[in-house]
């Protein structure tokens, strides 16, 4: 029997044949904390660098990304407070970054990155035309336009939120704020919450969320319990979700609430994880367990494979495309190719493969695919086919529309 030829024109697989869309990164984080400007170059490499920037306009363009889910995360004080006191000279050292962040409730906080994101996208013209090399989309409509100017169309960036702690408004919180803030955060045009991140929060529990090599001087070292699930008022936001359309990511939440949101969730929405690695190549409890790909390709969902060795493979080194490609061949002999995608992680912080350090090096992960001999449909499914569908099925489907 002979085997299907690669086809060796990666350019054309990834630039003409794929609609590039990556389901977890932030550049929001680095615009709020840093002032980093979307338009201006810079240059990222393999070593870990929190000040990095790369997932900015110039790498997007480069890496041939249309769409990006752009995560807003209001950084939980506990990092401060609990995990890492030393970075407490922060408020000395950038007091304007200090209030900005610990002033005010989380759902100020995360509001006011979502403007300044708004803000930043906004100033992405092109200075010799003037035309937008950016815009947000605030709903599925908003997306399906940009996409459909074709190849100089802009960059669509489309809001997310990582961490249920983003609801809430301040003391005496109650499921009914709760509810009202997520129907706020909806109607601005977000179109996914990440439900837990790396503390508890008024919904659900976490998974243990830090990587070994940051557990320096004492930091970075409580534990989790995972046997703890998903709240009462987890299951109300849940529910109100499906309702609205708002997509429900599963990454970080602790396996036991994991398997209630399977089950109350059932088919009627589909399911995301958006950047995980695979527990049966690397069994941590972050990842999912292979029933439970399962559940997720049933509801419609699928799951991103995240930029980062350490979540990837059980004993990370420093490269990672090795890691990216198994853990999107399991995900696909597992779930299907209609389930799998990308969700880098850019610029939240983590430590992305020397091999693939930010986003205009996307063209190596194509290559290393047709090498593998993954078919030009598999790969134009993982790198947006299959996000695409999730949005235009999952996002405002109950016909219920964001509006800004």
């Amino acid at each position: 029997m002979n085997s299907p030829a690669i086809d060796l024109d990666w350019r054309r697989v990834h630039f003409a044949d794929s609609t590039i869309i990556d389901l977890h990164a932030h550049p929001g984080l680095k615009i709020s904390l840093f002032d980093r400007v979307f338009t201006a170059p810079f240059h990222a490499d393999g070593a870990f660098n929190p000040f990095s920037f790369r997932s900015n306009y110039p790498n997007l363009r480069r890496g041939g990304v249309a769409a990006l889910l752009s995560a807003i995360y209001a950084p939980e004080r506990q990092i401060v407070l609990q995990e890492a006191p030393i970075l407490k000279a922060l408020r000395m050292l950038r007091p304007r970054v200090w209030h900005a962040i610990f002033d005010g409730s989380y759902f100020d906080v995360a509001n006011r990155m979502l403007d300044d994101l708004e803000r930043a996208v906004a100033a992405a013209a092109d200075p010799a035309t003037g035309r937008p090399q950016a815009q947000v989309a605030h709903s599925p409509a908003e997306l399906e336009a940009i996409l459909a100017q074709g190849s100089s169309r802009p960059i669509a960036l489309i809001h997310c939120l990582e961490g249920a702690h983003s609801l809430n408004s301040g003391p005496g919180m109650t499921a009914q704020r709760l509810l009202a803030n997520l129907e706020h955060y909806f109607r601005r045009g977000v179109a996914y919450l990440t439900l837990a991140h790396f503390f508890e929060n008024d919904l659900v529990h976490p998974c243990f969320p830090w990587p070994e090599n940051i557990q320096k001087f004492g930091c970075f070292r409580s534990e989790r319990d995972i046997t703890l699930g998903l709240k009462p008022a987890g299951e109300q936001v849940v529910e109100r979700m499906v309702e609205l359309g708002m997509l429900i990511d599963l990454s970080h939440c602790t396996p036991p609430a994991r398997q209630r949101i399977y089950d109350i969730v059932g088919q009627r929405a589909p399911l995301l994880m958006t950047h995980v690695g695979a527990y049966a190549i690397n069994p941590d409890p972050y990842n999912p367990q292979d029933w439970e790909l399962r559940r997720i390709a049933d509801s419609g969902g699928m799951v991103g494979v995240i930029f980062m060795p350490y979540w990837l493979a059980p004993h990370a080194g420093k490269r990672g495309l090795n890691s990216i490609a198994q853990t999107l061949r399991h995900f696909i002999d597992v779930a299907g190719s209609e389930h799998v995608g990308i969700g880098s992680d850019f610029d939240g912080f983590t430590d992305p493969p020397d091999d693939l350090p930010d986003a205009s090096h996307l063209g190596r992960l194509t290559q290393r695919l047709l090498a593998e001999r993954f078919t030009v449909q598999q790969i134009s499914q993982i790198w947006g086919g299959n996000a695409l569908r999730v949005l235009r099925q999952g996002w405002g489907r109950q016909g219920v529309s964001p509006a800004r």
